[in-house]
């Protein structure tokens, strides 16, 4: 169902255009896999240990993926079968150096695009590593464009977007937390900054759900709700939610709202025995940490009864959005929808970190806590099911 409230498009979706069975579908074997435990007779052993840290994964033409490490500070080339083949980049600060690398991109004919931290240089290079050229990016001019009476500057590029503008986020002046043992998501906006920088807002939201209290106490919160952006398509578009309602903005690239994208669903039940899973998972990964101020202030608390329905968006190459209705270490449930709001179906994939969704193929990361390893695998995506039916709503 649509209707139309003071210019914008609201788009309601009961049931998918496609039911299970009828709608794309991922293979549950990966065509490839990259990193992870050494495996016997295993020709790429020798380089399993480049693979940790990710934070950036992307394929090439050729079939090759590029990976961002950012405990390696460079990026790395493997062969689908998992070979090493060429390493891009180093920490430094000279030409083609990176200080703190944390986006990366491979656009049109490989280009491989690197991001650094705090506004640090953006440098390209080409398939074999060779760098092409180097960007500065105005951090004078980003400050003025961003800083108000009533709002601080961001600290880095919060999203690179495909034609080299790039999202910031913008915190308020002189916010503090709430008293000690209330829960709390502190505001935040997203903002566009263009070549010219010239900023687009896409308004104030709330970012990730904290328990307040004291240092060195844990303010981390089982299933917080969080704040997500995306941003992709054609025409470009970004889409925006605040997460504890199942309920997404589009906007476009000058922040103006389109439409609001909003579904149906069931509730999810968090159970006392996740809630037992995640303790003790954070507490393996932080021994020293002390929980009794935490367990007390939770315990004070109402209890948490649901999961947030949205735990985050992402765009595909193709343009359509995906948005993640649960994540767990071994699979993801994600819901596609059109780009004028229809739910087309909901897809399974079997990887809970998802880096990449292209044409016919999904990239994701997979961590293993207990053997402390990472995995870089991809799947093939078969579109051919509701494909006409879905083209159709572009």
């Amino acid at each position: 169902m649509e209707r139309d409230s003071a210019g914008v498009m609201i788009v309601e979706n009961h049931t998918p255009e496609w039911g299970p069975g009828n709608f794309w579908t991922v293979d549950s074997e990966p065509d490839f896999v990259i990193g992870g435990p050494v495996r016997p007779n295993d020709v790429s052993a020798d380089s399993s240990h480049l693979v940790w840290s990710i934070i950036g994964v992307a394929p090439l033409s050729d079939g090759r993926v590029a990976l961002l490490s950012a405990a390696e500070k460079r990026v790395l080339l493997f062969e689908p079968s998992g070979i090493f083949s060429v390493s891009i980049g180093r920490e430094g600060r000279g030409p083609g150096e990176f200080s703190d690398p944390e986006h990366l991109e491979v656009r049109s004919g490989d280009t491989i695009v690197v991001w650094d931290s705090y506004f640090g240089r953006v440098d390209y290079f080409d398939a074999a590593g060779t760098l092409l050229k180097e960007r500065t990016i105005d951090l004078g001019a980003v400050v003025a464009a961003t800083r108000t009476n009533a709002q601080r500057s961001p600290e880095s590029v919060h999203r690179p977007l495909p034609d080299g503008s790039f999202l910031v986020k913008v915190h308020r002046n002189h916010w503090e937390p709430p008293r000690e043992g209330e829960l709390y998501r502190q505001p935040v906006k997203y903002v566009r900054i263009d070549s010219a920088y010239s900023t687009h807002s896409f308004g104030w939201w709330d970012g990730r759900e904290y328990l307040s209290l004291p240092d060195p106490a844990p303010w981390v919160v089982p299933f917080p709700a969080a704040s997500a952006v995306a941003a992709g398509g054609s025409p470009f578009t970004v889409y925006v939610t605040n997460g504890d309602y199942y309920q997404v903005h589009q906007f476009s690239a000058a922040g103006s709202l389109r439409r609001l994208f909003r579904r149906s669903h069931d509730p999810k039940a968090i159970t006392r025995r996740e809630v037992e899973e995640w303790k003790k998972a954070n507490t393996e990964l932080s021994p020293w940490v002390d929980w009794t101020d935490w367990d007390r202030a939770i315990a004070a608390l109402p209890a948490r009864r649901f999961h947030p329905p949205i735990l985050g968006l992402h765009v595909d190459t193709e343009g359509y959005l995906w948005v993640a209705d649960r994540i767990t270490l071994s699979h993801g449930d994600w819901s596609v929808f059109s780009e004028e709001g229809r739910w087309l179906g909901t897809v399974r994939l079997p990887v809970g970190l998802i880096s990449w969704i292209g044409e016919d193929l999904v990239i994701g990361i997979r961590l293993d806590f207990d053997l402390g390893y990472e995995v870089i695998e991809g799947y093939s995506l078969n579109r051919s099911a509701g494909t006409i039916r879905a083209k159709s709503f572009r």
